[in-house]
């Protein structure tokens, strides 16, 4: 089960992806993360099992999570260090949280308030 379609991504999220195609991609990506993110533990219970509330704010962070996708990439691994002539390009995990787990930083607070990023529960 998806836990967010399209018509909802476009009729309460305002988006910033257009095409249907990339939409429906970006979610599953963004999915993905959130899954990785909450232990798997929404699958686990199911969606439909876990509070309105924590719903609501799964749905808000994959939205947010997947305009995120679409901007930076799908990238595990982020750029380490990168170098060509004059110009060098580095990423340190010391950007926060959030940036260190490649995840928007307004989907990571939704998913918080959840309780599903637990380690233990």
């Amino acid at each position: 089960m998806d836990y967010v379609d399209v018509k909802y991504y476009r009729e309460n999220h305002n988006g910033k992806i257009n095409e249907i195609e990339e939409i429906s991609e970006k979610l599953l990506l963004a999915e993905i993360k959130i899954d990785e993110l909450t232990f798997n533990r929404i699958r686990a219970r199911g969606f439909n099992n876990l509070t309105p509330f924590q719903q609501e704010k799964i749905k808000q962070a994959v939205c947010r999570q997947a305009d995120y996708i679409h901007e930076n990439g799908y990238d595990e691994e982020g750029v380490q260090s990168y170098s060509v002539l004059d110009i060098s390009v580095s990423m340190s995990n010391s950007n926060g949280e959030a940036s260190r787990l490649m995840i928007d930083p307004v989907a990571l607070a939704l998913l918080r308030q959840t309780g599903l990023m637990c380690r233990r529960i």
